[in-house]
């Protein structure tokens, strides 16, 4: 592997000659635990205060006419938000290698889980799709878990096995199981999401580029088959390429986000005086936020949120870059991806560049279960920014020795 990113460091030689117990536990600590990035802490915070705000937004006349109260939607956010919060500085303050562990059972638990939402009465279905299972007084995504256990599970098998491992295989069958279930719910969005990773990691890995061309490829095929006899998802093709076809409709959703985005001009139309939020743009606080945003803050506001997931994939592919270990590498390498390239759709949908798919602006939009389990994200790859240090173990394994 001549990839500067599965490159390993020169490791100092570990354990150093015989140390008491007490001087050697001292000596991990020291060793392997430094100051997570600052820089991404500062990034990541300052995005879900913006979040927060934009949510409040967009949010606050629906949810008047909804709950008599402008906040509803603010509350139930800055909930999660303060959950995943602390889960990220709780997960940066763990090693990130005790996760290797936890790979298998996070993604049997996602297949069972994802499972359960395509059985009747067990899960909510709302607009046509049944993602999400009812937990009390809240509603949990199964396939939010699912893209982490996808992270987790390439990454602890492509650390110990090259690409063509047959126990690596057998990960990526478990993935696509699971994408394959997330294609029922039906969610096409959070199912290339989940496919993208999987890619942007075997890529990373060494595999050969003709063999990702191939697969997206025969994905390709696959996809148009299923958008050919899925009605709406059809639909919402012919729309993207044309949507005064049915404006309306399917339509109305691509006209209605770019209106709002060119009402903002340079710098907005001012925060809480977008018009388009007032029941003209749908989901407005979700799936189409950014377009609240760009209305609100106009092209500055626009470059300024793309420029902090610039900032995001930089610290995140850094942080790959420097981890001292491959599991570090390839987890760092599958966060940074998904969020990065989650958010790439999102923009890219509400622009009219794809067409729609329901995919969240990741830190930005409303849903709990996206937040919370992003923000934990983070927090695994400030643990792996804290490494310092490697085990002679860590690098030694039987596919990759």
């Amino acid at each position: 592997m001549s990839s500067r990113i599965l490159s390993a460091p020169e490791a100092k030689k570990w354990p150093p000659a015989s140390p008491r117990k007490g001087q050697q536990e001292q000596q991990v600590g020291q060793e392997f635990r430094g100051l997570p990035n600052r820089g991404l802490i500062t990034l990541v915070i300052s995005m879900c205060c913006f979040g927060l705000m934009a949510v409040f937004s967009a949010s606050a006349p629906e949810a008047l006419s909804s709950y008599q109260d402008s906040t509803a939607y603010l509350r139930k956010q800055g909930i999660a938000c303060v959950i995943g919060l602390f889960l990220m500085f709780t997960m940066s303050k763990q090693d990130y290698r005790k996760l290797k562990g936890l790979a298998w059972p996070l993604a049997i638990a996602s297949v069972v889980l994802l499972a359960v939402t395509l059985v009747p009465n067990l899960s909510v279905t709302a607009k046509g799709s049944s993602r999400w299972i009812p937990l009390g007084p809240i509603q949990f995504q199964p396939s939010e878990l699912a893209k982490v256990a996808t992270i987790l599970l390439m990454a602890s098998g492509l650390s110990k096995y090259y690409w063509w491992h047959t126990r690596v295989f057998m990960r990526i069958l478990i993935v696509m199981g699971m994408a394959a279930i997330v294609v029922k719910q039906p969610d096409l969005g959070t199912t290339l999401m989940i496919v993208g990773t999987l890619l942007s990691m075997l890529y990373v890995s060494g595999i050969n580029t003709l063999l990702i061309v191939s697969a997206l490829g025969v994905g390709g095929g696959v996809v148009w088959h299923h958008v050919q006899k899925t009605p709406y998802q059809m639909a919402r093709i012919q729309t993207w390429l044309n949507p005064n076809l049915n404006p309306q409709k399917e339509g109305w959703n691509i006209i209605q986000a770019q209106l709002a985005i060119g009402s903002g001009g340079l710098w907005g139309v001012g925060f809480g005086h977008s018009l388009q939020k007032l029941y003209y743009l749908p989901v407005q606080h979700a799936d189409f936020i950014f377009a609240v945003i760009a209305e609100e803050f106009g092209l500055v506001g626009c470059l300024v949120i793309l420029g902090m997931f610039g900032m995001f994939a930089y610290y995140g592919f850094k942080t790959a870059l420097q981890a001292k270990t491959l599991f570090g590498r390839f987890l760092a390498i599958g966060i940074t991806s998904q969020v990065s390239l989650q958010a790439l759709v999102n923009i890219m949908v509400c622009t009219g560049l794809l067409p729609v798919t329901g995919i969240t602006l990741p830190f930005i939009s409303y849903g709990g279960t996206s937040m919370v389990i992003t923000l934990a994200m983070v927090g695994i790859l400030l643990s792996i920014s804290r490494d310092r240090g490697q085990t002679e173990e860590e690098e030694t394994s039987e596919g990759r020795a």
